[in-house]
């Protein structure tokens, strides 16, 4: 009986590492536009960007923005897996204008070959500046040749702000 039982466990929790490793590396389904509106709304009606990062975009990229292993290199399918959004990888060179347009157009618009779909039917304009907003918390303290990420992707984005924005950076 104990063998049996420790045979059940061990099963089971391979199927769980596996499950999370192949949610990261992405194949995982996109969330439903249904399953995104049932997010509970803040004050101002509307989801944060915490919410709608851990309800849609951590399935692919990882609960802490960490990406897919082996992300710079290209799948099977000549496509590239989810990237860290932590800071660790390149987002933080896009300026907010393309991170929007990414997000509401899907990754294969963009160029690079991702499997990113397209959120623009799902999220509203301002929900789409929120999570991208929360993403940019994930870099806190990292630096690049002494500057911090945060603020040279800002001065990228005073070329390409957020679209209908009125100023840099204003949601």
């Amino acid at each position: 009986m104990r063998t049996r039982c420790a045979g059940w466990l061990i099963a089971a929790l391979l199927a769980i590492v596996a499950g999370s490793s192949a949610a990261v590396g992405c194949g995982a389904a996109e969330p439903s536009a249904d399953e995104v509106a049932a997010l509970p709304a803040g004050e101002a009606g509307q989801r944060s960007g915490t919410q709608i990062f851990a309800a849609v975009c951590a399935t692919c990229h990882g609960e802490q923005g960490e990406g897919a292993n082996d992300w710079k290199l290209r799948g099977e399918d000549g496509r590239l897996p989810p990237p860290p959004l932590n800071g660790d990888g390149h987002t933080w060179h896009h300026a907010d204008g393309v991170l929007y347009r990414i997000v509401r157009d899907g990754g294969a618009t963009f160029g690079a070959g991702s499997n990113m779909p397209a959120f623009g039917e799902t999220l509203t304009r301002g929900e789409i500046i929120a999570v991208l907003e929360y993403i940019k918390t994930l870099w806190a303290g990292k630096t690049q040749d002494g500057l911090a990420i945060g603020d040279a992707q800002r001065q990228i984005s005073e070329a390409d702000p957020y679209p209908g924005a009125s100023s840099v950076n204003t949601p």
